[in-house]
């Protein structure tokens, strides 16, 4: 545990969203084998955001999962790659949306 509060903030947080993120998805993966629901219950409260004509809502616990799971591995993949702060978020936010749009569009097909 002394190791994990010796890194910087950043990676604090890329470590805390990863691991949560997997944690979550897995859950999700197991249900999902299971036969449960395909919708996981966290409907967008936002109007204009919510296409209720499919099953895909974009203000999801699947996506933030998704975005989690981009998010979080790509930051402690790449902290040696882009040693810059700012420059590894903005590789690890890219990578989280595209995870995201990802989904949408394996969601439409």
């Amino acid at each position: 545990m002394n190791q994990f509060y010796g890194l910087e903030f950043a990676q604090q947080v890329f470590w805390v969203t990863a691991i949560s993120s997997t944690l979550v998805f897995v859950v999700q993966t197991i249900m999902t084998f299971m036969g449960a629901d395909a919708t996981d219950g966290m409907g967008a409260d936002f109007e204009g955001l919510e296409d209720s004509s499919g099953p895909f809502q974009l203000l999801s616990l699947r996506s933030l999962v998704n975005f989690g799971l981009g998010f979080g591995w790509t930051g402690l993949s790449l902290r040696y790659v882009i040693p810059q702060t700012p420059w590894l978020i903005l590789a690890a936010t890219a990578v989280g949306l595209a995870f995201v749009f990802g989904m949408i569009w394996m969601m439409a097909q």
